[in-house]
């Protein structure tokens, strides 16, 4: 049974390339919403054209990819909008066109997540190509808006019946059974003062998306001239492995001889603060990296959007907790920094840590998979980012980054192994198989 799937995903690995091009070459980016619901047609057709029933729900905010039938129902959740590409000259290649060299899959969302869409749409037709009764169901769940506030899924748990349990392939291997949560923080300042005498800070244009670290970062002076300069993007769950262009901006600007504003006290307060990472300015630095004794990590904080113009300053703040911390504590704590410099709280979206239990039968399954095809051992680890196992019960992160491999999700260059890639697709089929040609309960 597993060589026929196996047999089944290697014979047909030039599709799925082809299939993950296609998705590719749609800049689906979240705020833009007819792109977006173009990738989600697109990937519906592929759907089709594997002959698995699909169709899209809530005005094409969320799409259904279903197979078998029976009393449990197996969840896949992916999507298929994206980060913006940023700055063209920061990729080697167009962002937009997938491009395969030296073993890699490049362009954006090949990671994050359009090449495990088409990953799971294989692995199920890889089991139903079996031709074995299904006693289970499964759904392949599509969001269109992962990247920014979910409004698609926030819509979609109200309305339809849940799975039982499952995964979402948005994060790396092995099983992460606990997720940190998040919270985007947007806070406005009103900045507006008496013009200073000589040279001054004027305006400020940082950051892409809450849940990027920018690389980027532009200041305009009163004079007219602009100062740029360039750090390193990366996904803002994990802020070190990027380096924040704001603290390279406030750098440059204490070598220049300014007039101090507000703006000006603003950006290096912000410096100041925020820079490290854990909040140890801000009075929340976590006290401890576990929690029951299961490794749950810390509060991280990344300030990810910075702009000001007209005596206006818009700021928004990234922050990834863990499992156990009260999300409302930190919340008012933000509220209280911009307030002690003279701004406001103007909107949150924040989404709960997730701890699914070792225990539960579903993730045997799901073990038992990854050690068969992969050869490697299985733990249950944390996943920094968030991703939509937040959104229901019993959901998991799982996949596609193997241990060692270098995550480029969010970032310019953003690649998936063309090994990760083909080796997840054998690994969610041997799990989907795992569960749905068996009689017994996963619950």
């Amino acid at each position: 049974m597993e060589r026929i799937m196996t047999d089944f995903i290697d014979n047909h690995f030039d599709e799925i390339k082809a299939d993950l091009a296609e998705l590719i070459a749609i800049p689906s980016e979240s705020d833009d919403k007819e792109k977006v619901k173009e990738a989600l047609r697109l990937a519906l057709k592929q759907a089709e054209a594997l002959g698995f029933r699909a169709y899209s729900v809530l005005d094409e905010q969320v799409g259904i990819v279903e197979m078998g039938e029976g009393p449990e129902t197996l969840g896949i959740l992916a999507h298929v909008d994206v980060v913006p590409a940023g700055d063209p000259a920061q990729w080697d290649s167009d962002p937009y066109k997938a491009e395969e060299r030296d073993g890699r899959i490049y362009g954006r969302g090949t990671l994050d997540d359009k090449g495990l869409v088409v990953s799971s749409l294989y692995a199920m037709k890889a089991v139903k190509e079996l031709g074995l009764p299904l006693h289970k169901r499964v759904q392949l769940i599509i969001g269109t808006q992962e990247e920014v506030e979910w409004t698609d899924m926030d819509e979609y748990v109200k309305q339809y019946p849940l799975p039982d349990y499952g995964f979402t392939p948005d994060g790396s291997y092995p099983i992460c059974n606990i997720e940190k949560g998040y919270i985007d923080q947007i806070m406005e300042f009103d900045l507006t003062e008496e013009e200073p005498e000589g040279l001054y800070l004027k305006e400020l244009e940082i950051g892409t998306a809450v849940n990027v670290v920018p690389g980027e970062a532009k200041a305009v002076l009163s004079d007219g001239s602009e100062i740029h300069v360039t750090g390193k993007a990366c996904h803002s769950s994990q802020p070190e492995m990027g380096v924040n262009s704001i603290y390279i901006l406030g750098e440059e600007l204490k070598k220049k001889d300014l007039s101090e504003n507000r703006l000006l006290k603003l950006l290096y307060a912000i410096c100041e603060d925020f820079e490290g990472h854990y909040g140890d300015k801000l009075g929340l630095r976590s006290e401890s990296d576990w929690y029951q004794g299961e490794f749950v990590h810390r509060n991280v904080l990344s300030p990810t959007i910075l702009n000001a113009k007209d005596g206006k300053a818009e700021m928004a703040v990234n922050v990834r907790f863990p499992y156990g911390e009260d999300r409302y504590r930190v919340i008012d704590r933000l509220t209280l920094w911009a307030e002690e410099h003279g701004g406001k709280t103007v909107s949150v979206d924040s989404q709960h840590a997730v701890f699914v239990p070792k225990t539960s039968p579903f993730l045997k399954v799901f073990a038992d998979a990854y050690e068969e095809v992969s050869g490697l051992k299985n733990e249950f680890v944390l996943e920094y980012g968030g991703t939509y196992a937040k959104a229901m019960p019993n959901i998991v992160s799982w996949g596609p980054l193997f241990p060692g491999d270098e995550d480029m999700c969010h970032q310019a260059n953003e690649y998936i192994g063309s090994d990760a890639l083909l080796i997840s697709t054998k690994i969610f089929a041997e799990a989907i198989a795992g569960i749905v040609l068996s009689e017994e309960s996963f619950k």
